[in-house]
């Protein structure tokens, strides 16, 4: 018996074979690979739900299967399946990704290129480190227009739970251009921090990204070093 969805998971597949990844968008490409996981069942909501969660493909393949599974609809498999995509091709271009020590403004640069510098919406993401400062995931907490005065710390505090982080680096892009700290921005950093000295977790630094280029609340005086 067909089930619905199969015909979709043809057409998918097909598309694939004939075009290759140029010929999907991101969504369609995690759809696709959610097929192998997750059978007889519509998976476009789901890959919906990730880019949702998470903020674009890049940032969905490279969380650990804990995090994957706080949204709905994946399960094991799926989790490790997604995961294993990604630490496949870290594998064998020997240049890992996650576990890289964020010690200093210096290496959150280096990580971060100038790829939110040229987003056209602004975005607030969290690195998650373990207690040797090393990445051990990266989630999106606000995408599109961030108002910091009402960021919930929910969201950051179910990841940081999720994977055991012991410290954190907040870094949002200002499509504006203007490579400056608001009021707003203060505010959340020690709203952050704050939390963190309850829960046990440090935030390390606020990285602020605009026109390609960075600011560190850090090394202005605008976090506390602990």
């Amino acid at each position: 018996m067909k089930y619905p969805a199969e015909g979709h998971r043809k057409r998918l597949r097909e598309r694939y074979e004939k075009g290759g990844i140029r010929a999907f968008s991101e969504r369609d490409a995690l759809e696709l690979l959610l097929t192998y996981a997750i059978p007889r069942r519509d998976v476009k909501g789901i890959a919906h739900a990730l880019l949702d969660e998470f903020g674009s493909l890049q940032s969905v393949l490279s969380q650990p299967p804990s995090m994957l599974r706080t949204v709905s609809g994946i399960g094991d498999a799926a989790s490790i399946l997604i995961n294993l995509t990604s630490s496949i091709t870290t594998l064998s271009l020997s240049l890992p990704k996650l576990l890289q020590v964020m010690d200093s403004p210096v290496k959150v640069k280096e990580y971060l290129g100038v790829r939110m510098g040229t987003l056209r919406k602004e975005s607030l993401v969290a690195l998650l480190l373990d207690s040797r400062n090393r990445l051990i995931a990266e989630c999106t907490l606000e995408y599109g227009t961030v108002d910091r005065s009402q960021v919930h710390p929910r969201n950051l505090v179910e990841k940081v739970i999720a994977t055991g982080a012991t410290a954190v680096i907040l870094i949002h892009n200002h499509p504006g251009g203007v490579r400056k700290a608001s009021s707003e921005d203060i505010e959340l950093t020690r709203n952050i921090s704050d939390l963190g000295k309850t829960l046990g977790f440090r935030l390390l630094d606020h990285i602020i990204v605009a026109a390609g280029d960075t600011l560190s609340m850090s090394e202005e005086g605008l976090i506390e070093r602990t």
